[in-house]
């Protein structure tokens, strides 16, 4: 996948192109599991509406890599599938809210260091997920998500669960935010077989 210009990151990166970056994520943002959702003998048709702001302030090429990422996680849970004239819409909006000042000032002491000294970058992201039954909402609720990531010379972070690469990270912020959104759509008694 892809990843643009709307991660903290890249402005880290720009001070040293050859440090290495190790992100984690936490199991305590996952509310389910999949194992947790009701799998239907058929996927149920919605349309996906994603958007992505950085500080409230939107970020258009995030919202496409959201999509991405949601479509892929929708197709593992095998409860939904995405077409664009089905009657029910399930639309996530992300922010990532960010101190792009302190990442920057981190980004640059680590760079004089040449790595040798490592820094934490915390991206806290909050998602709203909303359940649509065309523009009536049936369901919307907020689920908080993080990556952290160490950047240079830096002891992993103790409980969290390493994820690779920036891409891989989000794709699991993603996934967690869309299983917990099923999760509570269907306590809530919808996409699920009668």
């Amino acid at each position: 996948m892809k990843i643009n210009s709307f991660f903290i990151l890249p402005f880290v990166l720009l001070t040293n192109a050859c440090i290495s970056v190790q992100t984690y994520t936490s199991s305590e943002h996952q509310k389910y599991h999949n194992s947790d959702l009701k799998t239907p003998s058929h996927p149920y048709p919605i349309q996906l509406k994603t958007e992505f702001f950085r500080n409230g302030k939107p970020i258009p090429a995030a919202s496409a890599e959201l999509s991405q990422a949601a479509k892929a996680a929708l197709q593992n849970t095998k409860i939904a599938v995405v077409q664009h004239q089905a009657e029910n819409t399930l639309k996530i909006s992300g922010n990532n809210i960010a101190d792009i000042g302190q990442a920057v000032g981190q980004g640059f002491k680590t760079g004089l260091t040449m790595g040798l000294s490592g820094s934490t970058v915390q991206d806290y992201y909050q998602f709203t997920c909303s359940y649509l039954n065309k523009n009536q909402v049936l369901l919307s609720e907020t689920y908080p998500h993080a990556i952290v990531s160490n950047i240079g010379n830096k002891a992993p972070p103790p409980g969290l669960t390493y994820r690779g690469n920036i891409p891989a990270a989000f794709n699991t912020v993603v996934s967690d935010i869309v299983v917990n959104c099923l999760g509570d759509i269907q306590k809530n008694g919808y996409l699920v077989e009668k």
